[in-house]
Order: C-alpha cells, then structure tokens, then sequence
C-alpha cells in the first residue's frame, strides 16, 4: 500500500506517541480521524492548529468542545453541505431544506432565520469571515475541513456565537500543481460535477481555483393544475446550485503572505414542497404517495451572492505575529412558497420572501505564542445593509372566501340579535349551537360569497334583497316584485354585490368577475447594522500538567431597522379596496443598541501520557434585534403604539440572548487502542428568540413571530474510535440532553392563547454509528464507508401545537438512516470509482407542520423526506 493511500484509512499505529493520538483526539470524532493519521505518521507532531480558537496552540489547551469533519469524510459520505455532515458531530444538527432560510441547532437550540431583524444563536464562518443568515449555507466545493465549536464562543466570536460557532474552512493556494475533476450521478437523475486546479504563476505566486455544479430533479411530482399558472413551479426536492471560488496566494517574504479571494455562488432550484393534510389536497391522508399539488406562482427559491476577501499574514519575530482580514459580501435571495399545500384557487395563499443584503467585516488580530504563553487579542468591524420584502400573496378568490368568513360574523351576531329580543333574553345568552342552528335553516353559514345560492340566502337574511330587486326593477332587469333567487345571483354578475358593497360601504365586496387576479400585501423592512469588538485570551502553562485560560470580550451592537405595509396592488383593479390581511402602513423606524462584555475560563490537567481532562466557564451573547413581521404600528387598525407614560413610540425590539455554560471533558485512550472524547454539560439561556407562526386577535392570518423563552439545558455528549485491525475501525458518537423551559405567553397558529409555563422535557438521545474497512484486493485499493444515524424523535415536546399535528403520519417517528460508500483507487490513485447509497433502508418521515393557513382557509400541510438515493461517482486527479 502506497503511503499516499495509507493516510486516507483510519489507521492509527500502535507505536507511534500515545500522547499525540489523544491530542488529536481531542479534535477530530470517531469516524474523522483521516487528518489524524496523517499528524501521527509525524512521531514528533504534538501541535496542531486550531483556527477555530484563532491561534497556533496544542490541541490539549481547548477548554471547549471541538469536532471537525475532514475533507476526506466529507468526500467519502458525500457531503456537499452542513446538513450532510450533522450527523458525524452530537449535539449538531442543520436544517438545509430551504438554502436561503436555513439554520444551526446547537445542544438543542436552533436559529430563527426568516427575519432580517434578527441574528442566529450560532455564529457561521467561511474563510474566517462571518455569514449571516440567508448566506450561510453554502456548498462544499474544495472544502478543508469544518470545525465545530459548542457551548459559548462569545469571547474570540463576539455577538451570535450564544451556542457555539461552525467554522467552515476552504483550502488555500499552495506552491505545485494538481487538480481533479469528479462527477456523481445518481437517482432522480442527479448530476453534480465538481473540479479543482492549483498551480504556481511564480517562485512565490499560487493560484488555486475549484467549482462545482449539483442538479436534480424532484422526488415528488407536482401534479397542479391552475388557471394562475401555464405551469407548475417545479417538483418537490428539485435541486440547482452552483458555486465557484478563485484564490491567489502571494507570498511576499518567508514572514508575510497576503491573499486575495473571490467566491460566487448561485442557486436557482424549485421551491420547498408543501404536501398538503387538507380534504383540499392532492393526497389528504398520505403525505408520502408520489404525486402532490401546489399551485403557487412562479415558485422557486433563489440566491445570487458574491464575496471578495482579503486577508494578510505577517510575523514580526518567532513569538509575535499578526492577521488582518476583511471581506465585502453581498447577496439577493428570492423563497417563494405555497403555504395552503392545494391547488384550489379560492384557498390560495403563498409567502414570498426577498432580500437584497450586504455585510462588510473586518477584523485585526494580534498572537504572541511562547513555550509557556499565548495570547490572542484583536477587533471586529462589521457593517450590515440589509432590506426584506415579504410578499403575502392571495387570489381574488381567497380574498372573497375571506370576507365571506366576515360578514358570517355580522350574520351570527344579527340572528343572534334578532333571537333574543323575539324571546326577551340578553344576546350574550343565546348558545352559538342556536345561532348555528337557525343559520342552518337557510343554508348558512356563508361559504363563499360567490356562491350563488349561498349568496341569495346571505341577502334575504340581511334584509337587503327587497332593496336590490326593487332596484333591479326599476332598470328594467327583472318584473316588480321578483323574489331574490340564486337564478336572479346568477343572471345579473356583479351587479347584487356592487349594490351590497356600496350600500354597506365595503369594497371587499366584489362579484366573480374579478376571479382568478392576485392579491398581495408586502411587509417592507429595511437595515443597517454595525457591530464593533475588542477581545483579549490568554493561556498559562502552568507546569507539564497544568494550563489554564482565560478571556474577555466588549461587544456593541447598534441596529437601525423600519417597518412599512404597502397597499394591496388589487385597490388599482378596484378602488377603495383596502388590506384584509394587515392593514398598510407608512415606514417606521425605531433604533436600539446593546453591548456586553463575554468571558471564558478554563483548566486542563494531563493525567498521564494516554489521558487528560478539562473544565471550564463560558458566556456568550446575541444580539437583540427587531422581528420584521411584528411592528410598533401593532393596533389592529394600523395606528402606531403610544406608551402612556413617555408619550413615545413603544419599543418592540426584543432583548438579547446571554448563556452561560458550565463543561468538563474528558480526552484520551482507553483499553489501548479506543480513542474517547467526552464532555459533561450545563448551559443556561436567558431570551432565547423562538421564532413561532403566531396569530393574535385582530390578525387574520399567521406570521413568523418572536417569543422569548429561558431555558435550561444539560447534556452528555461521547465520541469513541476503535482501530479494531489495520484495516478496520469502527466509531460511535452519540449524545444525550435534557431540557428544561420557561416560554412567554403567546398565541399559536390558530389564534389559541398558549398560557406561559414551564416544561421539563424527557432527555433525548441520538447516535451515529460508522464503519471503514479496506479489504484487501488484489489491483488497486478499495475503502468501504458505513454510517447508521439514529434520532430520538422529541416532536411530542413542542409548546403550541394544534390537534391537527398528532395525526400528521410518522410526524413522531424516530430517525433512523443507513448509508454507505463502496470505493476503488487504481495504484497509482488518479482514477476512482464509487459507488454509494443513502437512506437504504428507505425510512420516510414527514417534516415540521405548517399551519399558517390550517385556521383561516382548512389548509394544513408538511414536508417529505427523501427515500434510498443510489449512485455512481467517478474521479481523475493529476
């Protein structure tokens, strides 16, 4: 076996320093020891660099629990972005569904990502450069490695960085020349090409440029037929990104290098599939049958981005040394969902979510590393421009279903009137079932105004039909003293509900001929954020045993952000028209600024050559910010909010997240050749931002709202690596949590008020199991990749939810996935050829519920996993 090759195994030689394998692994979980192996076949490396704590520093002096995921893992279990690899780290997930709107879940916390006036709980990097919300799920194109750090980062990271920080790590230029080009075809008719070239233009200038393309086609046919659209917006998991990066590396002198990136990156894919749980959808009762049906409007998700970085490396002397980095990125993003899981157009309703957003961030740091101290200090600059348009699409149609539900209202509360003033009781004392009853009688309630049967009824229990026919009369349409019929409805179009409309004074009333229009109502938002950092961190060695650390950091957050409503585009067709969703609003704006200064401090001991531990205390921070959905012209009637006592605007900023966390870990080798990582911890979250689909009284329809909750959070996570022979190991990370919460009151998505309380959650387990074996062949070499991901399902759990979720199929199923890779390399390893599976035992599970719609129109609905994918991979390197 070629030494080349013997580096990409797990292999770990038994005669090679004990103390070296624990120092790795400490950093790298079971399965992900490539990197590894090849620091170890170096007897005396016993350091390694850590960017993700921002120095060069032993591994051992880490006080934080610390994963990363090598290219060679990411490669083999064919990983292309962060929800891929979640399941090699516990205690880490990523929802990636949607590109532009997903998000990091740290021991348990995850990240509402929908609003520009908030941040995540977890921090996101690429190339040392922070990414915001919709730009930080990016694709893995010549990806080094990824590290995760969990619990507060709040000192080296700043604000965001509450739960930890994922640290995403592209490879640099280097001084030779090679390159690949790989392509994986597979079920769906998926096809991803991707290639790498790296060269030297000089003795000190080196280029390194990488690309990849991933499409493919849906898994679920979209089988809508609307007179909205010539076409359907796609099938349900079709996929179309593309990225690329360029890096130019300039070595000016041995101690100073500078480099120039620039990275592009575009999506363009069909929208999240809505499978609607409605007698209205395609499948009512089984959310996984092959066929489903959503009707929204150019659907699609979207996002063009680009980013340029600079970054310089200099070294004063051996101790001293410096870095400077900044980075300009901007991005415009487009998400528009069907949010009914139908296609029936007077159940129609769609969000569409743009942003056209930018970030500047620059940050200067300063190392000084010596045999016995190091320090890292520095400032962070950032400046955010961001602007939002949030698009609530209806039809004509919805909008009539909509004030039909209105004037249903003004029906009850006349026949309840009318009741009880014939039987002498007070109206509140006549039971709604009387009300329903007596409505019954004349085919009520109002279904739909455009209904005309329905709508003659509606007329001749107002009183308003003897005005509308004598009317009706007088031009001639019908004789005197015709009876209001659905025939009479019928005959004359539009002209009962202009009557009606303007003998109320209601423009919403409006007859069929405006049928098949849209309507929309679109929240404005606009932003600018700056944040500003200083931080210090030290670390002692103390003696051969002990080291310790400490640090601080001054963060300051200063946030501008506005709020507008724009007049529905219907009130052009027809005049007076106002909103029915939310009422318009002129553009508000409202400015806050939070600052806190975070720490950390932390012990290691090194018990002898195979074994060490750690503990440590650590704060972190989010910023507060605005929910771009929820503004201070709340009142239902669009006013603006007047505090009583100060006469001024109301303050809807939410506060900012603050955790602290308690850790102790363990790193070493057990029974010789098990190399275990483990950590025991205790995190408190203060205002944790939960983003819910809340529907308060006065607000017709569901949106993404902020509520705060306090949470506690302790949990057990291990990673084990047995190196059973030279060719086969075997792995195993699994994690186990327990959480505690307080929440705020709050009305779910169908208006029902959830009281605050507290809920002690069971604890949670998951685990992954892998397997890499090279069996011994006889041209060439081969690797065999098996994981096994499993997942307690802790769905029961959630605060708010409507009865309609328990019946949702396989919504509270545990996880449970298979995958594997089989590959050959020919000897001199330029050509490989694999063959890969995923989810092969063809597990289906249906997604988080969406209810936004489920109140006012009937329309539930769910997302649907992938089942087993298999496929072909084939690579040529030079």
């Amino acid at each position: 076996m070629s030494q080349g090759y013997q580096n990409r195994i797990t292999h770990l030689p038994r005669k090679k320093s004990k103390v070296a394998q624990a120092i790795i692994s400490s950093l790298l979980i079971a399965p992900l020891l490539v990197n590894a192996a090849e620091e170890i076949a170096e007897e005396e490396v016993e350091v390694m660099t850590v960017t993700a704590q921002k120095r060069v520093q032993n591994i051992m002096k880490v006080p934080v629990t610390v994963d990363s995921v090598s290219e060679e893992t990411i490669k083999q279990s064919g990983s292309v972005m962060l929800d891929d690899i979640d399941k090699f780290i516990p205690g880490f997930d990523f929802s990636g569904g949607d590109v532009t709107q997903a998000g990091v879940t740290m021991r348990g916390v995850s990240s509402p990502n929908i609003s520009v006036g908030g941040d995540p709980s977890t921090a996101t990097f690429f190339d040392g450069v922070y990414m915001p919300r919709a730009a930080q799920n990016v694709l893995f194109s010549d990806m080094q490695r990824v590290e995760v750090l969990k619990g507060p980062q709040g000192t080296l990271f700043g604000k965001n960085a509450a739960m930890g920080v994922v640290n995403m790590i592209p490879n640099a230029p280097e001084d030779d020349t090679y390159g690949f080009i790989k392509g994986t075809f597979g079920s769906d008719s998926m096809q991803r090409i991707e290639g790498m070239f790296n060269f030297a233009i000089s003795d000190s200038v080196y280029v390194r440029m990488n690309g990849l393309s991933n499409k493919q086609d849906g898994y679920i046919k979209n089988v809508a037929q609307s007179p909205l659209n010539s076409k359907n917006s796609g099938d349900g998991g079709e996929k179309g990104h593309q990225a690329a990066r360029v890096a130019v590396k300039w070595d000016i002198s041995s101690r100073t290098n500078v480099q120039l990136s620039y990275d592009w990156d575009k999506l363009d894919q069909a929208p999240g599939a809505a499978i609607g749980l409605s007698p209205y959808a395609e499948n009512p009762t089984d959310p996984f049958a092959n066929t489903f049906a959503n009707d929204v409007v150019n659907g699609g998700e979207s996002r063009d981005m680009t980013a340029t970085t600079f970054k310089l490396n200099h070294e004063f002397n051996d101790q001293w040394s410096m870095m400077f980095i900044s980075s300009f990125r901007e991005w415009e993003t487009s998400n528009r969902i069907d949010e009914d899981g139908t296609a029936e157009v007077s159940r129609y309703l769609d969000t569409d979510n743009h942003e056209d957003s930018n970030i500047f961030y620059n940050e200067l740091q300063v190392n000084y590393n010596s045999a016995d101290f190091n320090y890292v200090g520095g400032i962070t600059y950032s400046k955010e421009e961001v602007h939002q348009t949030t698009f609530i699409n209806t039809t004509t149609d919805t909008a009539a279903r909509l004030v039909s539900g209105q004037l249903n209202d003004q029906l009850s509360a006349g026949v309840r009137q009318e009741f009880a003033g014939a039987i002498g009781v007070n109206p509140d004392d006549v039971p709604q079932e009387t009300v329903d009853f007596l409505l019954s009688q004349y085919g009520l309630p109002l279904e739909h105004m455009w209904d005309p049967e329905q709508w003659a009824a509606t007329l001749n229990v107002m009183g308003a039909a003897g005005d509308i026919m004598d009317y009706l009369a007088y031009i001639g349409v019908v004789p005197p003293g015709t009876p209001l019929t659905a025939d009479i409805v019928s005959l004359t179009g539009d002209a009962t509900y202009d009557i009606v409309a303007q003998q109320m004074g209601i423009a919403e009333i409006f007859g069929p001929s405006y049928a098949n229009q849209m309507w929309s109502e679109n929240f404005i938002n606009n932003g600018e954020f700056i944040s500003y950092g200083i931080y210090s961190d030290f670390d002692f060695q103390l003696s051969d045993k002990w080291n310790v650390f400490f640090g601080l950091r001054y963060s300051e957050d200063e946030k501008d952000f506005s709020w507008q409503v724009s007049e529905t585009q219907f009130a052009q067709v027809r005049p007076g028209v106002s909103n029915i969703l939310f009422p318009a609003r002129e553009q508000l704006w409202q400015s806050k600024t939070w600052n806190k200064t975070t720490g950390r401090l932390g012990a290691g001991y090194i018990i002898n050559d195979d074994h060490m531990i750690f503990a440590s205390v650590a704060t972190g921070y989010k910023a507060g910010g605005f929910d771009s959905l929820n503004s201070p012209h709340s009142e239902s009637d669009g006013s603006i909010i007047i505090d009583p006592n100060t006469g001024e605007i109301v303050d809807v900023a939410f506060a900012p997240e603050e955790s602290v966390n308690y850790e102790f870990g363990y790193k070493g080798i057990v029974f010789e050749d098990i190399i275990t990582t483990f950590s025991l911890y205790h995190n408190v979250l203060d205002d944790r931002q939960v983003s819910i689909n809340s529907k308060p009284p006065g607000q017709s329809q569901a949106l993404p709202t902020i509520v705060n909750q306090d949470m506690t959070i302790d949990g057990f996570e291990l990673s084990m690596n047995w190196q059973m022979t030279d060719t086969l190991s075997t792995g195993f990370v699994t994690e186990v949590r327990q959480i505690d919460s307080s929440t705020e009151a709050f009305y779910n998505d169908s208006g029902t008020l959830i009281e605050e309380g507290t809920e002690a959650n069971d604890s949670n387990t998951s685990y992954t199991l892998m397997l890499d074996w090279e069996p011994d062949i006889s041209t060439g070499y081969a690797v065999v990749h098996v994981d096994y991901v499993f997942r307690e399902n802790a769905r029961g759990l959630e605060i708010g939810n409507d009865e309609w979720v328990n019946d949702i199929p396989h919504y509270f199923d545990d996880t449970k996935l298979l995958n594997a890779r089989i590959s050959w390399l020919n000897d001199d390893e330029t050509i490989e050829i694999g063959l890969w599976g995923k989810n092969l035992l063809d597990n289906r599970y249906t997604g988080f519920p969406g209810g936004r719609t489920k109140d006012i129109l009937g329309t539930g609905y769910t997302s649907v996993n992938k089942g087993m994918e298999t496929g072909i991979d084939i690579k040529y390197s030079f």
